[in-house]
């Protein structure tokens, strides 16, 4: 397929997987990503840390991609096609978030990926969120849902694993940490200093974020069946007597199930038709706006070679045409490239600017 915009190419996204790093990697992470990438925006997330820039990038990370590969990447992420859980739901609002910032060319392509994401979660209407990750770390232990249940971490991640253990089966359900949550929900809060009064529990889930500390056994009530880590970096340390399952385990369970790894795929594909639909579009809007640009452009230089032959008469027509018609492309043509590959608001300027100056001088 042809390039749908000649800047695409200037796009480039870098970054790493967070998920097997522990707190001081990821904050090491994190803040050289911030400061090699400082037109970047960001895409902080439980799985990721990554940055999006309108130029090439030459650091070091593990992800590297340029042009449409960098849209394509931004779209999956937002789409949920690279989280545990298939199309979560809060991925989209992070990407969104994170690009608010952004102008120019890129954020004409960040709004090109999360529309296209939106509009896959639209045709297939996924209604996954983040809590359904204590689904796939008691499917993975192959441990039944029920008992008692600790979460551990009262934020969004932690409420959501907290409501959708109720939802499975839990017969109780402790949400634990430092603060009580805003909303109610149906758990009984512990603050995280009071946990040696919990009693015995079968299944502890860690939602802590990545300032947390992490935690050991002796820090815990007694876990009859399994530790789900559903933090990033890992919330547990040390043995607990049972499996323990992390994000990691749970990607690679992913990885490894033929069924899953063919829909994944056949998501990506429908994916790349909308990006290549939305960029097509993109382009055709700014070859409008150069095209516009070039003829007001021309409207200029036709005026002006009328005028210069009202004052030479006798002047080489042919001549005259030819070499203004190429000053005109050489000094033009950065013009139109930014009319092509600009917002609509910037290249309207450029075209209203050189339509003023579109009418014949004076002969003087």
């Amino acid at each position: 397929m042809a390039k749908p915009h000649s800047l695409l190419d200037s796009v480039s996204a870098c970054g790493w997987n967070a998920v097997t790093f522990d707190r001081f990697e990821v904050e090491r992470m994190r803040e050289a990503m911030r400061r090699g990438h400082p037109e970047a925006f960001l895409v902080d997330s439980c799985q990721r840390i990554e940055t999006y820039q309108s130029a090439p990038c030459s650091c070091e990370s593990a992800l590297k991609l340029t042009g449409r590969e960098a849209v394509q990447h931004l779209a999956e992420v937002a789409a949920g096609l690279h989280s545990v859980v298939l199309g979560e739901e809060q991925i989209l609002g992070q990407v969104r978030n994170a690009y608010t910032s952004a102008t120019g060319l890129l954020r004409s392509f960040a709004d090109v990926a999360v529309g296209s994401a939106r509009e896959l979660r639209h045709r297939h209407q996924f209604n996954s969120h983040a809590g359904a990750l204590l689904d796939r770390a008691l499917k993975v232990s192959d441990v039944a849902p029920g008992g008692r249940l600790l979460v551990i971490g009262t934020g969004q991640l932690g409420q959501l694993v907290a409501r959708r253990g109720r939802e499975i089966g839990f017969a109780t359900v402790f949400l634990a940490g430092r603060s009580a949550p805003v909303s109610s929900g149906p758990w009984e809060f512990l603050r995280l200093d009071r946990l040696s009064y919990c009693p015995d529990v079968d299944v502890v889930a860690g939602c802590l974020g990545s300032a947390a500390d992490s935690l050991t056994a002796d820090e815990l009530p007694r876990v009859r069946s399994l530790v789900a880590d559903l933090g990033t970096p890992r919330n547990f340390s040390g043995d607990f007597g049972v499996p323990i399952v992390s994000i990691a385990d749970l990607l690679a369970d992913e990885a490894s199930r033929p069924h899953a790894v063919r829909r994944r795929t056949a998501l990506r594909e429908e994916l790349s038709a909308i990006v290549d639909s939305r960029l097509s579009h993109l382009a055709g809007e700014g070859a409008a706006r150069a095209s516009a640009l070039r003829s007001a452009v021309e409207r200029t230089r036709a005026a002006e070679v009328q005028r210069m032959l009202r004052l030479h008469p006798d002047a080489d027509v042919q001549a005259i045409e030819t070499f203004s018609r190429a000053l005109m492309n050489r000094l033009f043509h950065d013009a139109s490239e930014a009319a092509r590959n600009s917002e609509a608001e910037f290249s309207d300027r450029l075209i209203r600017l050189f339509g003023a100056v579109s009418e014949p001088t004076s002969d003087r």
